[in-house]
């Protein structure tokens, strides 16, 4: 059985660059609304669900480690990896990070050793003058349609409106909770700020190829809890326990990040 050392708890803010858009239930859709709604809270407001900030970090790392791409849907089509010897989960950063449902063929424990939260809108982000440009409370609506690349005219009833988190919104205090249960997992660490870099670099949420969902991970802050702090009640997140020092962007960290393993005494 896994026994575990610690938890790593990584804070940092996701800054919208260019307009976002996850999308949300159409449920009660009125006449004259957005075609394209984003995904909103009981508060409605827009959030970003750990699932899909989850599910691209993971995409983003199967390709850079180039992993084969053998899990397949009903159809059989390729939808993702997942180890199915124990041979080839002791070698996979991915399958150990995020966890698979487990295989008669892998004796060790397959364990999910990341989490990741939702992310909520930090209101203040959302300033008066840009409130002033939006077309809905907390979000711009964007018209695009369709074009004929031959005539360079639109195509009849391909108008639409897409429901965007507009430029400069923020998500403060992202968490993902990385679970050591092995010295080796302290390396896997390092996988998840690439795999952050790479999102910088790419997109979240849809329609990314059309300019939406570039986004900033910036900000951050990485906490490490012992076992042994579970049990003394010593886990608060305190500046002076910050183990990161004033390396705060995901490249910096993957740069230093044999300086910053220093600290996971």
């Amino acid at each position: 059985m896994a026994h575990l050392i610690g938890k790593l708890i990584i804070k940092g803010d996701i800054e919208v660059k260019t307009g976002m858009r996850i999308g949300g239930t159409t449920t009660g859709l009125k006449i004259g609304g957005v075609d394209l709604n984003v995904i909103t809270d009981p508060l409605g407001k827009p959030y970003i669900p750990g699932s899909s900030l989850k599910g691209k970090l993971r995409t983003l790392l199967e390709r850079k480690e180039k992993v084969e791409w053998n899990k397949k849907d009903k159809q059989g089509n390729p939808i993702g990896h997942e180890c199915d010897t124990e041979e080839k989960y002791q070698k996979c950063a991915v399958c150990k990070i995020f966890g698979i449902l487990g295989s008669q063929k892998i004796s060790s424990p397959t364990l999910t050793r990341l989490i990741v939260r939702d992310a909520y809108l930090d209101e203040s982000s959302i300033t008066e003058e840009m409130k002033k440009n939006l077309e809905l409370e907390w979000t711009e609506v964007k018209f695009e349609t369709a074009i004929n690349r031959i005539t360079g005219t639109a195509l009849g009833g391909s108008l639409r409106q897409a429901e965007r988190v507009p430029a400069g919104a923020c998500f403060k205090e992202c968490e993902l909770i990385f679970s050591i249960y092995d010295e080796k997992d302290i390396d896997l660490v390092k996988k998840v700020f690439e795999a952050i870099d790479l999102l910088n670099d790419d997109y979240l949420g849809g329609m990314g190829s059309r300019g939406y969902g570039k986004v900033e991970f910036k900000d951050i802050k990485v906490f490490w809890n012992k076992a042994q702090d579970y049990e003394n009640g010593t886990t608060e997140l305190k500046e002076e326990r910050k183990i990161n020092g004033n390396w705060t962007t995901p490249a910096e960290i993957v740069k230093n990040f044999e300086e910053i393993k220093k600290n996971l005494t």
